[in-house]
């Protein structure tokens, strides 16, 4: 008998409330008596599992019980501190969780720091906004809001919210739009005006619009089309470079400059971030990166 068969059987119990010896039997491998053996184990471990008999029942475990901190591995444990660490700024949350999952190693709880708070002066909004959004997520109810797209517009939203999602270097909310009819991505530092609603967010659209399952489609670079990018740019400047992509290659060129080649995604944002190094980045290739630009320069001189 594995204790580590043991320990998911109960995991397994905890989080989907009842299941059936046969179910158990094919997840595991095994015949049912052997399971039945494992709950007879478990009962005698002081783990109360108790069989509903008759159509519909099986296998349940008492609500009241929690599992103990000795089922955790100490690499488990040093896991779920980080984890907790990693949200603790940006919710604003205070330390008592911590402290007491630090009570629960004799490892070093410290040998790790995640902040996912942002270094900008808009942290104490985005911290009123993801604790806005979490409470919503978990109470399943509706948010009102104001969102600036990326062409420009400012509309006013109503999204049955499903799950806040950290992606690249930044907080995005993955919910259900009313206005497009669709689940998409919101990032955080384009909402204004967050106002939770008290109307439930729908379960049977969670179901039917297929919620849990993201769609990165758009958003993913290994779902756009790529360009390889040679440019010559400013020793100083290369750290921006490598902050947003990774180099194939970096080159010595004078003692002033670099020569980088890179593979970035064919987005309209490029253009804008290209023009951000001014004339401290030159293009070397592709030749249509380089009228792009170009063209743009023109339209901006033209201003002026």
């Amino acid at each position: 008998m594995q204790t580590e068969s043991l320990f998911e059987l109960t995991y397994i119990l905890l989080e989907k409330k009842q299941v059936t010896a046969s179910e158990m039997a094919e997840h595991f491998g095994v015949s049912q008596r052997t399971i039945y053996r494992w709950v007879d184990a478990l009962n005698l471990a002081g783990v109360p599992i108790y069989a509903i008999k008759g159509k519909g029942g099986g296998l349940c475990v008492s609500e009241k019980y929690a599992l103990d901190k000795t089922v955790f591995t100490e690499d488990e444990k040093l896991e779920l501190l980080a984890g907790v660490l990693a949200l603790e700024n940006l919710s604003g949350n205070k330390q008592s969780a911590v402290t007491k999952l630090k009570s629960l190693t004799k490892a070093n709880a410290d040998w790790i720091e995640i902040d996912f708070a942002p270094w900008n002066p808009k942290l104490t909004e985005i911290k009123n906004i993801f604790n806005l959004l979490k409470t919503a997520v978990l109470s399943e109810r509706k948010v009102r809001l104001d969102y600036y797209s990326s062409n420009g517009n400012c509309t006013n939203r109503i999204l049955c919210p499903w799950k806040i999602v950290f992606r690249g270097q930044a907080w995005y909310l993955w919910a259900w739009c009313e206005k497009k009819k669709e689940n998409r991505f919101f990032k955080l530092s384009r909402m204004k005006n967050v106002e939770i609603l008290s109307e439930k967010s729908e379960s049977d659209l969670k179901i039917n619009s297929n919620a849990t399952q993201m769609d990165y489609s758009g958003y993913r670079e290994d779902t756009t089309t790529k360009i390889t990018l040679k440019l010559r740019v400013h020793s100083q400047d290369v750290y921006r470079i490598l902050d947003d992509f990774c180099a194939d290659s970096i080159q010595d060129d004078t003692p002033f400059s670099k020569i980088l080649t890179l593979s970035v995604p064919k987005m309209p944002w490029l253009t804008d971030w290209l023009l951000s190094f001014g004339s401290r980045l030159e293009i070397l290739s592709p030749d249509s990166i380089k009228k792009q630009l170009k063209e743009e320069v023109e339209k901006m001189a033209a201003k002026f």
